[in-house]
């Protein structure tokens, strides 16, 4: 098996390399498909998706089998390695109340007001700001919040990961996003921003100054060399006005200081962007996660490699997740992967957009057998 870790930075730095890198995100299919606990008695009901020779192996084992690398140490083996904690002194209070199977209704208190939201199987399913007064509600819960870097789970994840590649973590999203997917929801946020422009701005900002301190004092000294901003975009979500008033100089402040701090940084991208295309040159970012080409994404590949130009941006991922059901033949993920390591090689760390959840588990091997033939 290939060892990954010098191989993944090789590719970041631009330095020559003798195979492309193969890291697809199968913890969302191993574990809905229960991959470790199966038993012949159980196989015949997920026989469609799982390799019976994969039956009972643990997650490392399948990844060793495709000469797959692992992204993140915090999906694939639940290292946390960014914590957000409470500060002393805090005066918060949380009252967690079950409504349902997996929902459960939760009261925050403070000092300066409650608020309330409900999760289902830990989604947000009503969120806890829904009147300008819970602005200062969740400005002071911030506040209240230390953010720190386990360097005790940074060194477990080096040693469960060693041969299949390097510790990569995501961690906090920016301030509009925290609202879209976090605090207000899509609507609310838009809504909230047209109806009380100041408060929400004046909200972002106290919010930013928060986390360039983290950025600072956390993130650039932490021993992680990439970093990955979690952001989930979607343009249905951050069309270009708000991308462009919003996002571009946040994302461009904290890139530098990753680079100042010699770290390189990629950002999650999926769903729908055609709309955010030729930002893509332009943002300093060293690559694009997730980034989905058709038929389950609505930029084709080849518009994504002009949009690339020569700027030597990394592709991470490139291959839709959908290619893995049996609906499509075998044959069209075959030539979608070899388009995508013609057209991107060097410059790309290949995997599935954006992670494998019911797909059929044979296919990862279908691609391992692709990539072991090709030469960057």
């Amino acid at each position: 098996m290939t060892d990954f870790s010098e191989l993944i930075l090789r590719t970041f730095e631009h330095k020559p390399i003798e195979r492309i890198v193969w890291q697809p995100r199968i913890m969302y299919w191993y574990q809905s498909n229960r991959v470790q606990s199966l038993t012949p008695e159980k196989y015949h009901s997920v026989e469609e998706f799982v390799p019976k020779e994969y039956m009972g192996k643990k997650i490392k084992e399948i990844y060793k089998d495709i000469n797959g690398s692992i992204r993140y140490p915090q999906e694939t083996f639940g290292f946390t390695l960014f914590h957000a904690i409470r500060k002393p002194n805090h005066q918060i209070k949380i009252k967690r109340k079950r409504m349902g199977h997996k929902t459960y209704f939760i009261k925050t208190t403070t000092p300066v007001g409650d608020i309330s939201h409900v999760e289902k199987d830990t989604r947000i399913i009503e969120f806890p700001i829904k009147k300008v007064e819970d602005l200062k509600v969740m400005r002071y819960i911030e506040e209240q919040t230390d953010f720190i870097f386990s360097d005790i789970m940074y060194e477990k994840a080096k040693k469960e990961m060693e041969g299949f590649g390097i510790p990569i973590s995501y961690y906090f999203r920016s301030p509009y996003m925290k609202c879209v997917l976090d605090y207000l929801g899509f609507e609310r946020t838009i809504l909230f921003l047209r109806k009380y422009k100041l408060e929400m701005e004046e909200f972002f900002h106290h919010m930013e100054t928060i986390d360039l301190e983290n950025y600072k004092r956390v993130i650039t000294k932490c021993p992680l060399k990439i970093i990955n901003f979690g952001e989930n975009i979607d343009q249905h979500l951050s069309s270009p006005p708000y991308f462009e008033k919003y996002l571009l100089e946040y994302y461009e402040t904290r890139v530098k200081l990753l680079h100042d701090a010699s770290k390189f940084a990629f950002i999650h991208i999926d769903g729908s962007f055609k709309q955010l295309l030729p930002y893509l040159s332009t943002m300093s970012f060293d690559g694009y996660e997730a980034l989905t080409p058709p038929p389950q994404g609505d930029v084709p590949l080849d518009d994504i490699a002009r949009a690339l130009g020569d700027t030597g941006k990394i592709l991470v991922d490139g291959i839709p997740a959908t290619l893995f059901l049996r609906e499509f033949n075998e044959s069209k993920l075959i030539d979608k992967t070899k388009k995508i390591l013609d057209i991107f090689s060097p410059n790309l760390i290949l995997g599935i957009s954006d992670e494998l959840c019911h797909g059929d588990g044979r296919r990862l091997k279908t691609v391992y057998k692709v990539v072991e033939k090709f030469e960057p």
